[in-house]
């Protein structure tokens, strides 16, 4: 009898001691992310004394165990352990750490296990689990696992299966807010005819690493568009254009979890454009595990395409129309300088002009001798005679677009005294935006000055009695009045 409650004493302190000792290590999994579908994969190990003042001397070596969730593959390891798997096995993982733990070393060093995940996983809860012994704590048959950090032997960290995937997240931004989606409808001004414009294409990476690279992005142009270039990329894309040229392929090395990479793709469209569309630019991604799709055109809504409506329109161009003429005083007197012909004009198109030249006809003996002002500058010379009125040529580099796009020169000229009085005599102005320009619109407004294009004043004119005698200073009413001859057409009389 007494020798029964012997050994019964000593199976219960034999238990105490076990179960204060596997009490004295503290087991930690750490980080879980999820376990991203097709990429790289990896958690932390870490053990250390419950208490480090417990007196204890934790003997090396200490192993781990853990059989790897299906679908995830031992790579590696990385810290002061040493790991290995069976021969054509590489889920069940065993990690050995070889040095004690005590008061004064109380925590292993960190332990990272590397893996690689199938892409063919489905999404849902999993964890990872793992033991931990050594000889003065072995391992129960049937440990309790409890979540991590753990003091049982066996600890357990939850996670779950996750899909990696790339994919077009949106199309840019229009009117200050981004064109979310990856099938959109640009909002943005229509792409002009024979311009060249922007498209910007967003993308996301949702679990795929480092390693998961090439990312390839194909992008699949309409007629009338064709690819000019990269404005910016983030990360950088490196693009060429395919067969047929409308096809481009842009390949980034560099493209981790959780990174927003966009494009801004030039394009030059084509003169004969289709207006107004709509056009489509269609787009696929893929990386070294998940394919682009192929059929992005037919299925533009499948995971990795994307597809961008955008809308076309005619050419912007400018308009000049003739705006007025008037001149200062109201009644020009001949044989002398009046004050100016002002022409003005405005540009109601939609685009700033290049070179502008506009015809001014001047009545017969008026004489152009320069220019007061412009704005903006202009160039001006004379053509043909006096006789016939002098012909006044002016070029103006550009001409804004409305709503300011509008301009005027003020032209100074001689009335000679050959002209006639009392008029009005006809002022008419022509403008041209061909280059180079033709007299002939100014032939077209002088037969019909009402054209949008053209400009017209009539000039009241005033023959002073005395301006028949060269040295005259006065007439009294009797002196027969005498119009001067008509000046021969390479004279400048005054």
């Amino acid at each position: 009898m007494r020798r029964a409650f012997l050994v019964l004493v000593a199976f219960v302190s034999l238990c105490a001691i076990s179960t204060a000792s596997a009490a004295g290590l503290r087991l930690t999994i750490w980080p879980t992310p999820p376990v991203f579908s097709g990429t790289a994969y990896s958690f932390g190990v870490y053990i250390e004394k419950e208490d480090r003042n417990d007196g204890i001397v934790h003997t090396a070596p200490f192993t781990f165990r853990t059989t790897l969730p299906a679908g995830v593959a031992y790579t590696g390891w990385n810290g002061n352990w040493t790991c290995s798997t069976p021969p054509n096995d590489l889920r069940d993982v065993t990690c050995v750490y070889n040095t004690s733990l005590d008061f004064w070393n109380p925590g292993s060093g960190s332990l990272q296990i590397n893996a690689t995940v199938s892409p063919t996983v489905t999404p849902g809860p999993v964890a990872i689990v793992g033991t931990l012994q050594n000889a003065q704590v072995p391992l129960p048959p049937n440990p309790a696992c409890a979540a991590s950090p753990s003091t049982t032997g066996c600890a357990s960290s939850a996670t779950n299966y996750v899909a990696s995937q790339v994919r077009i997240n949106d199309w840019g931004y229009t009117n200050g807010t981004v064109t979310n989606g990856p099938v959109a409808v640009w909002t943005g001004a229509p792409f002009e005819a024979g311009t060249q414009n922007l498209i910007v294409i967003g993308t996301t990476n949702t679990g795929y690493g480092q390693t998961n690279t090439p990312v390839t992005l194909d992008v699949t142009l309409p007629d009338g568009l064709s690819y000019a270039g990269i404005v910016a990329a983030n990360p950088g894309f490196t693009c060429a254009p395919l067969s047929p040229p409308t096809r481009v392929r842009c390949t980034t090395p560099y493209f981790y979890d959780t990174l927003y990479a966009f494009l801004s793709m030039r394009v030059d469209v084509a003169t004969n454009v289709a207006v107004p569309g709509p056009l489509f630019v269609h787009a696929a991604i893929g990386n070294d595990v998940q394919a682009a799709p192929a059929d992005c055109v037919a299925t533009p809504l499948q995971t990795g395409c994307g597809r961008l409506q955008i809308s076309t329109r005619t050419p912007r161009v400018a308009t000049i129309v003739g705006d007025s003429i008037t001149h200062t005083p109201a009644t020009f007197v001949l044989g002398q300088e009046p004050g100016p012909i002002v022409v003005s004009y405005r540009n109601v198109g939609e685009a700033t002009s290049g070179q502008m030249t506009f015809w001014t006809q001047l009545p017969p003996y008026f004489e152009f001798i320069g220019t007061f002002a412009s704005n903006p500058a202009a160039t001006c010379a004379a053509q043909g005679t006096i006789a016939a009125g002098h012909v006044v040529r002016c070029t103006v580099a550009a001409v804004g677009a409305a709503p300011f796009g509008d301009g005027y020169v003020s032209l100074r000229v001689f009335a000679h005294r050959q002209a006639a009085s009392p008029g009005p005599l006809p002022v008419v102005a022509a403008f041209d935006l061909a280059n180079p320009s033709s007299a002939a619109m100014l032939a077209s407004c002088v037969a019909n000055p009402a054209q949008a294009f053209c400009a017209h004043d009539a000039i009241p004119t005033l023959f002073r009695c005395a301006m028949q005698f060269e040295d005259g200073v006065f007439c009294d009413g009797f002196q027969p009045f005498v119009r001067p001859p008509a000046a021969r057409a390479d004279e400048s009389p005054r």
